[in-house]
C-alpha cells in the first residue's frame, strides 16, 4: 500500500513538473511573439499623453517700441512786457482760450499816445505843405530844391509817426497764437518791468511727447512713423500721433536718441507734464506664424515648442518675435503647416507619445491591441 501511494506521489510530481515546463514553454513563445516580433510599436504599457494640438495662424503683427515720456505743449510761451510801465488793464479770465492778436494786457500810456497824436499832426503838415508845393512847382514859383526839401520833411515826419505808433504798441502785450492761458502773476495797477513775467500762454491743440530710445533703433527710425500714447488719467484711450523729429546727436553716457511725438489733441485732454506710455510703430507684417503662448516651453536661454511628429512630441527651439494678446509671433523654427501642442506641453518630454484631445479613446485601443 505505502508502495502505491509513493508511485503515485512520484507521477503526481512528474506531472506537476511537466505542467510547469509546458507553461515556462508557452511564456517563452509569447514574449518571442511580442517582445522580438520588431512591430516597431511603443513598449507595453505606454499609454499616449491627451494634448491639445493647432497648426500656427497667420496673422498681421506690428514690431512695436515700447517707451516712456513726458507730454509738452507744441507752443508755450511765458508773456513778458517789453517796456516798463503800470498795468493800466488785463483783458481775460485765467484758464481761458483766446485767440492770436488778442490784447491780452495794457500798460499806461497817456504820454505815448499824446506823443502820437503830435506826431500825426505834424505828419498831415508836412504833407500838405508838399501838395501845395507841388501845385506852385508848374508857375516855377518855387525852386526844385525847395521841393526836394519838403519831400524830405516829409519822409521824416512819416517816421517820425512810425516810431511813436510803434512806442504805443509796445505798451500792449497780445497773444501770439490760439491757445490757453495759465495763472497770471501781476494786478492792475501794479508796477512791472520790462521782461516780467505776466502769464502762462500755451498751445493746447496739439501735444508733443519727448521720449528716448536706445540707439540700436536707430536704423528703423524715420519722421513719419506712427506712435501710440497712453496716458494714466484716461485709461483705455488712445492718442495717435506721428514722429516729427529725431535728435541728431547721441547721448553718449546713455547711448540713447532723443525722439519727437507730435499729438493732435483737439479736446485738450492731454496736458503739459502728463506720464505717456509710447508705443512707436516701426514696422507692419501680415503674414506672421503666431501660437498661442500656452504652446510656450521656456528654458534659461531659449524658448522651444513641442511640435508633432507621428504621434511624438518634439520639442524644437524656435524664435519668437512680437507678442499679442494670449499670442506670440514664431519667426523661427516652425512653418505654417506644424502641429504645435498648445494645451498640456507640462506633462510632455521630448519623445513622448501623445494625442489630441479627441482622438484618445482611439489611441489608447489602438494601444491595447498591440
Amino acid at each position: 500500500m505505502n508502495r502505491d501511494v509513493r508511485a503515485m506521489e512520484g507521477s503526481d510530481w512528474v506531472s506537476g513538473l511537466g505542467r510547469a515546463a509546458g507553461g515556462l514553454a508557452l511564456g517563452v513563445l509569447v514574449w518571442t511573439a511580442t517582445g522580438c516580433g520588431g512591430s516597431g510599436g511603443p513598449p507595453p504599457g505606454e499609454f499616449p499623453v491627451e494634448v491639445a494640438v493647432a497648426r500656427p495662424e497667420v496673422a498681421a503683427v506690428e514690431d512695436v517700441l515700447p517707451a516712456v515720456g513726458t507730454v509738452e505743449p507744441d507752443e508755450r510761451v511765458v508773456l513778458q512786457p517789453e517796456v516798463p510801465g503800470l498795468i493800466e488793464a488785463i483783458g481775460f479770465e485765467e484758464g481761458q482760450r483766446v485767440e492770436r492778436g488778442a490784447v491780452l494786457f495794457r500798460l499806461g500810456s497817456g504820454k505815448e499816445e499824446a506823443q502820437r497824436a503830435q506826431a500825426r499832426a505834424e505828419m498831415e503838415l508836412a504833407r500838405a505843405n508838399l501838395e501845395r508845393a507841388r501845385m506852385l512847382s508848374g508857375t516855377r514859383a518855387i525852386s526844385r530844391q525847395e521841393l526836394d526839401q519838403m519831400e524830405s520833411a516829409l519822409a521824416a515826419r512819416e517816421a517820425t509817426f512810425e516810431l511813436e505808433s510803434r512806442r504805443l504798441a509796445e505798451r500792449t502785450v497780445k497773444a501770439p497764437f490760439d491757445g490757453v492761458l495759465g495763472p497770471r502773476s501781476v494786478s492792475v495797477g501794479q508796477y512791472v518791468q520790462a521782461g516780467a513775467a505776466l502769464a502762462t500762454l500755451v498751445a493746447d491743440d496739439r501735444m508733443k511727447v519727448e521720449f528716448r530710445v536706445p540707439e540700436r533703433h536707430l536704423g528703423a527710425l524715420e519722421v513719419g512713423k506712427e506712435g501710440r500714447v497712453r496716458v494714466a488719467a484716461f485709461p483705455g484711450r488712445v492718442f495717435a500721433g506721428e514722429v516729427s523729429l529725431i535728435d541728431p546727436e547721441v547721448d553718449a553716457g546713455t547711448r540713447t536718441v532723443g525722439v519727437r511725438l507730435l499729438v493732435p489733441n483737439p479736446e485738450g485732454r492731454l496736458r503739459p507734464g502728463m506720464f505717456a506710455r509710447v508705443e512707436l510703430v516701426l514696422g507692419r507684417r501680415g503674414d506672421a506664424l503666431v501660437v498661442p503662448e500656452g504652446a510656450l516651453v521656456p528654458s534659461l536661454d531659449r524658448f522651444s515648442v513641442f511640435r508633432v511628429e507621428e504621434s511624438r512630441a518634439r520639442l524644437t527651439p524656435v524664435t519668437l518675435g512680437v507678442r499679442l494678446p494670449g499670442k506670440v509671433e514664431v519667426r523661427e523654427g516652425i512653418g505654417r503647416e506644424a502641429t504645435v501642442v498648445v494645451s498640456g506641453t507640462q506633462k510632455l518630454v521630448d519623445g513622448a507619445l501623445v494625442a489630441p484631445a479627441e482622438d484618445r479613446a482611439a489611441a489608447v485601443a489602438a494601444v491595447a491591441v498591440r
